[in-house]
Order: structure tokens, then C-alpha cells, then sequence
């Protein structure tokens, strides 16, 4: 429990900042000079990773070759956590060269822990990402100053992928199982996506990324398992789509308690909702993959709901099916649902 409430105070230390630029289309605001750069950097935003604090229920879809043990998730989990983000090195400003306007360089992470329900509560070895990025507009700048923005742009990641374990990758027994507790795990990958975006000024945004992913190995404290060949998946097909709400206005009444009369205020909160779905394909041989079905098929499902977009902390229902996504764990065929926090920083 520890770790979740690390989180939590990690959470809270970002400070977050409402979204002025992409459903805004005021004259005062496009006279800023860095209007349009603002307004690339929201959208932007809004296809960074997820980040969450929920209650996992994950359920084989596949009989196990071995049963669960105690610290591997046999009586079930408690919390689920994804800390990914994209921290900014350099983003382009009104007054950048042309190229630079249309680039935004990350360092990125990503941390993934699951908390088990067994005896004292353990933590499964967590999914440890991190490397840099690269973002880069094909549009013209001055479609950013449009009343509907049509907007097309790549993303580049370099990634190391690992579960900061040492013992041996499976476990010892007559069947073939990856070793949960401490198995070692290791992998790089190179990500390039295309992304479309439609971001209407006053309207809804929609968006689709098509891209291609593949695991190598940069030798020494960065190798990769030996064991993942022709097992784990060299390649992989990746396509997702979005959905995100224009900010819906709605009036609250409070009690102003900090008059003597108590008389009644009205607040206005801007609500959003969100849906994302991002599917994933194997490609390559996977001969060492036990059984005739590959299980090449990964399948996301999030939908997003901020009661006010101006905290940025909301609710968030999450499902899954295909490889369990959690590092060593890829052999274990599942079916995953989730409900808790959803936490997205806008610092600007």
C-alpha cells in the first residue's frame, strides 16, 4: 500500500491547467503569437498515454498450465496503476524555425505496478519503460488558426522495456510457464505512428493512428531475453481511435458558507468524456508459443469521464483481452476489467 499512496502524492504534485486553445476560437486569444503552437501542444495532449489508479478483475481466458500461486495473483488483485507520460524536452514556440514549430522532443515513461490480493499483499513486477520521442507535424502552421484544424503528424519512440527482475525467465516443472515473481524480462522496441486528427473548433475531436512497432536488441545492460525469440512477438501492427467531447457546460448550485446568510451560488464545470480503443497484431514467427492459436490479437477499450476538466482528475472504465500486457506475464491468455481514477496532466 505503500506504493499506492506514492502515487498518489505523485499525482498531486503536477499541477494541472485547463485546455484554453482547442475548443476556444476567441479573437483575443488568436492574437497571442503562440496561438497556433498552443493549440498543436492541447491536441497533442489529448493522445499522450493514459494514466490511471483503478480495481483490476482479470479472468483466463485459456486454462493455465500452472495454477496461480501465492504472489502471482491467486486470490485476485487489489490495484492496478499506469504512470505514463511524456515529459517534455523541447516543443516548438511562434518564434522557432519553421521546423522546429512543427516538432516536439519527450523523454518518456511509463511504470505499470499490480498489487495482488495474496498473502500480505505483494506487488507483481511492474512494467519499467522509458526513452525518447519525437513528434512532427505534416500540416501547414496555418491550419492551426482554422476554424476546423485537419491535422496529420507522425510520433517516433525509441523504448527500453524491462521488469527489473534476475532469476530465470520460466519456471522449473514439466510444463513450459514464464517464472511471474522473477522472471527476467527484457526487450527495446522502435514505435512509428500516423496520426490523423480532426479538431473542429466548438465540436468534438476524432482521431485514428496507424503505426508499426519492433522489438531489437542494443546489447549489454540494455539486451534483450534471449527467450523471446520467435516466442514473444518481433513485430506488431498497431492502429487506435478517439473520441474526445468538446467540453460539455453545466451549472451547479452551492450553499456560500462564507457568508452569515448562506445565500446560493452558481458554479459552472466544464464535463468531458472521452473513448479511446487501441488494437495491436503480432506478425513473425511464434513457433515457441505453446498451442496452434498465437494469440496474436491485443485488444484496449478506455472510456474517460471528468466531472470538471479544470482538476483534470476523473473516473475511468478500462478493459482488455489478448496477452496479459503486464511484462513476463505474455503467456497468460486473459480478459481484464478495470474501474477507478483517471489523472491526465496539463501543465503547460
Amino acid at each position: 500500500m505503500k506504493c499506492i499512496i506514492a502515487w498518489l502524492l505523485l499525482f498531486s504534485s503536477f499541477s494541472a491547467g485547463a485546455q484554453r486553445y482547442i475548443w476556444s476560437f476567441d479573437s483575443i486569444l488568436q492574437e497571442n503569437p503562440n496561438y497556433a503552437m498552443d493549440r498543436y501542444h492541447d491536441i497533442l495532449r489529448y493522445y499522450d498515454p493514459i494514466m490511471y489508479l483503478v480495481f483490476p478483475v482479470i479472468k483466463p481466458m485459456d486454462d493455465r498450465a500452472v495454477p496461480l500461486e501465492d504472489g502471482e495473483g491467486k486470490d485476485g488483485y487489489l490495484a492496478e496503476g499506469n504512470f505514463a507520460y511524456r515529459f517534455t524536452i523541447q516543443k516548438g514556440k511562434y518564434y522557432s524555425s519553421r521546423f522546429f514549430q512543427k516538432t516536439r522532443f519527450t523523454f518518456d515513461v511509463g511504470l505499470t505496478p499490480r498489487l495482488t490480493n495474496d498473502n500480505s499483499s505483494p506487488l507483481l513486477p511492474s512494467n519499467n519503460k522509458f526513452g525518447l520521442g519525437l513528434d512532427f507535424l505534416f500540416s501547414k502552421n496555418s491550419e492551426l488558426k482554422e476554424v476546423k484544424a485537419d491535422l496529420v503528424w507522425a510520433t517516433v519512440q525509441l523504448h527500453h522495456y524491462s521488469n527489473g527482475q534476475a532469476d530465470s525467465f520460466f519456471i522449473e516443472g514439466p510444463a513450459q510457464r514464464n517464472n511471474y515473481t522473477g522472471g527476467d524480462f527484457s526487450t527495446n522496441y522502435y514505435r512509428v505512428l500516423l496520426n490523423i486528427a480532426s479538431s473542429p473548433q466548438q465540436k468534438n475531436i476524432t482521431a485514428f493512428s496507424f503505426g508499426y512497432q519492433k522489438d531489437i536488441d542494443l546489447g549489454g545492460p540494455l539486451a534483450r531475453s534471449k527467450e523471446l525469440t520467435n516466442y514473444y512477438g518481433d513485430d506488431r501492427l498497431l492502429f487506435s481511435f478517439q473520441w474526445t467531447q468538446k467540453p460539455s457546460l453545466r451549472t451547479v448550485n452551492y450553499l456560500n458558507k462564507a457568508t452569515p446568510e448562506e445565500d446560493v451560488i452558481q458554479i459552472e464545470k466544464r464535463r468531458q468524456w472521452g473513448f479511446r480503443t487501441e488494437f495491436e497484431y503480432l506478425l513473425g514467427d511464434l513457433s515457441n508459443f505453446i498451442g496452434d492459436n498465437k494469440r496474436r490479437f491485443g485488444w484496449h477499450n478506455y472510456i474517460t469521464f471528468m466531472p470538471s476538466v479544470t482538476n483534470e482528475v476523473g473516473f475511468l472504465l478500462h478493459s482488455f483481452v489478448g496477452r496479459d500486457y503486464l511484462n513476463i506475464r505474455f503467456d497468460d491468455i486473459v480478459l481484464i476489467g478495470e474501474a477507478g481514477v483517471y489523472v491526465k496532466f496539463n501543465s503547460k
